[in-house]
């Protein structure tokens, strides 16, 4: 490795704010061009914002301009025939970060369809085919055997060469287990926990009479922001929910709202561009996902600006909320324990502002911009650039 600093370069498939993977894109850019590093991005498409998400990379590309870099990082491979090329002419210079289930589970949610129980096999192309294929008949592309072929053949593909790259970075210890458990060599895992931006002083707190709950991110099943809205008549004390983001789900969770006669507490905020605004606004974070969550960075985000966290305690939760300490983590999918832990947060205002603090105390001390720019140059520095 020379001793300038590396070109990195991020491959993903959207260049805009759509969701987790592409705020995680723009702010470690944004961190790793602040230590000195060039960092562009080879997007398929743009989304949300383009223009303000292209401010953290030093140049922007499409597949077509795939240009040279020290390290290229896969952060979403959409496109075999791009991963293919990019194995064949960088393989020795190729990184990959996982971030979901999607390479190895069809489904990508991690739970069965039936009974929605969570998954814990490891990749099989018949049996995960099998899963894949339960949905509605009117998503499929052709008849029954020739969506499971395409569905099968192409993760079975994906995973396959995926494998072959020499550096994968993860979140959390969860998802690293997952990824040796689908066949990924240990010795290619290296966990980096994510950076958290805080603020030096905390924002005087905006709030009202009435606790407000934030939920943040995508309006999709996996979230589970439907166990959030059927566990609100069971709330003893007064609330307000904001609901920050988009999805497929909104029109669903709505009309839900209104037949549990919480519409009047609740509102959809869609798609917030800084959702950290609403932080000072708000009491208590809420994540109830219902998948097993790679890692929840919406909870250290929401933790590093002094909000308890009530989680499900699923997948790589655990792994920064400390139940009891920075909030609550409860057994997963019992909505009766998750109201309960919310009730008790908006009965006790100085029990949420002595969880906040130790939330932020946790964050400054374990995901700071400085220690992720160190675990990232050490990671760079596994292979030979």
């Amino acid at each position: 490795m020379s001793t300038s600093e590396p070109e990195i370069l991020f491959v993903s498939e959207r260049a805009g704010f759509a969701g987790g993977i592409e705020r995680f894109m723009f702010q470690t850019a944004g961190l790793l061009r602040d230590a000195g590093m060039s960092v562009s991005g080879c997007f398929e498409r743009p989304d949300r914002d383009p223009e303000r998400f292209a401010r953290n990379f030093d140049r922007i590309y499409t597949p077509g301009q795939l240009p040279e870099a020290d390290l290229t990082v896969i952060h979403k491979a959409a496109s075999l025939e791009l991963l293919e090329r990019l194995l064949e002419q960088r393989r020795g210079k190729l990184a990959l970060y996982v971030h979901d289930h999607e390479y190895y589970c069809p489904r990508t949610y991690r739970y069965t369809p039936f009974g929605r129980r969570d998954c814990r096999r490891s990749y099989s192309m018949l049996r995960c085919g099998l899963c894949a294929m339960a949905t509605s008949p009117r998503s499929w592309r052709g008849g029954f055997f020739r969506e499971l072929a395409a569905r099968t053949a192409g993760c079975r593909r994906r995973l396959e060469l995926l494998r072959k790259i020499p550096r994968v970075a993860v979140l959390s210890g969860f998802m690293r287990q997952n990824l040796i458990d689908n066949g990924f060599a240990p010795e290619t895992v290296t966990v980096i926990p994510p950076p958290v931006e805080i603020p030096r002083e905390l924002p005087p707190r905006v709030g009202s009479a009435v606790p407000k709950l934030l939920f943040s991110g995508q309006l999709i099943r996996g979230k589970g922001v439907d166990q959030l809205l059927n566990a609100l008549p069971l709330l003893k004390n007064d609330f307000l929910l904001i609901i920050a983001g988009e999805g497929n789900q909104r029109p669903e969770l709505e009309q839900l709202a209104a037949r549990l006669g919480v519409s009047g507490r609740v509102t959809f905020a869609g798609w917030v561009s800084d959702p950290e605004e609403l932080y000072s606004t708000c009491d208590i974070a809420v994540l109830p996902f219902f998948w097993q969550e790679p890692f929840g960075l919406v909870g250290p985000e929401a933790a590093g600006r002094g909000l308890p966290v009530v989680a499900f305690r699923s997948g790589g939760i655990s792994e920064w909320l400390r139940d009891g300490e920075t909030g609550f983590a409860v057994p997963p999918r019992d909505i009766g324990q998750f109201a309960a832990a919310v009730d008790r947060l908006l009965s006790d205002r100085e029990l949420r502002l002595k969880f906040g603090l130790r939330g932020r105390e946790l964050v400054r001390e374990r995901f700071s911009g400085g220690e992720y720019v160190r675990n990232f140059r050490q990671w760079v520095q596994k292979g030979v650039l």
